[in-house]
């Protein structure tokens, strides 16, 4: 499982934040259409900052958008989206696991066709064990 995959699994498990935004309709990369409301995961950068007998550590920086036509409304998601994820740990495929993963930015911006987009920044600091 890698790291996105991870990020809409536990989207799935977090019940407010389903409640808010369900799962399918979260997705990596872009969407086609435009039903709203809905999220998208996008992996921004990715670097090694640590490597030694035992393994590798790796940070990778991600951006998740919340797209709604309402602020209020997704303001209330972006505000879910961190709760759930800010300052967590979880596994990934094999020993691979997301030691710390951290907000570190976020912003809103409303689009001309009147669409909010609300981003969340974070850097997720992945431990990659020897012989995985």
């Amino acid at each position: 499982m890698n790291i996105e995959e991870a990020i809409h699994q536990r989207w799935a498990d977090d019940e407010a934040l389903g409640a808010a935004l369900p799962a399918e309709n979260v997705v990596t990369g872009l969407r086609s259409g435009r039903q709203v409301p809905y999220a998208t995961v996008h992996r921004k950068q990715n670097r090694t900052v640590l490597r030694t007998n035992a393994g590798e550590l790796d940070e990778t920086t991600l951006l998740i958008h919340v797209w709604h036509d309402d602020h209020d409304a997704g303001r209330a998601i972006a505000e879910k989206v961190q709760a759930a994820l800010d300052r967590r740990q979880f596994p990934l495929a094999g020993q691979e696991r997301v030691v710390r993963m951290l907000h570190t930015a976020d912003s809103a911006e409303q689009h001309d066709d009147g669409l909010w987009r609300f981003s969340i920044e974070f850097l997720a600091q992945v431990s990659l064990p020897c012989g995985d």
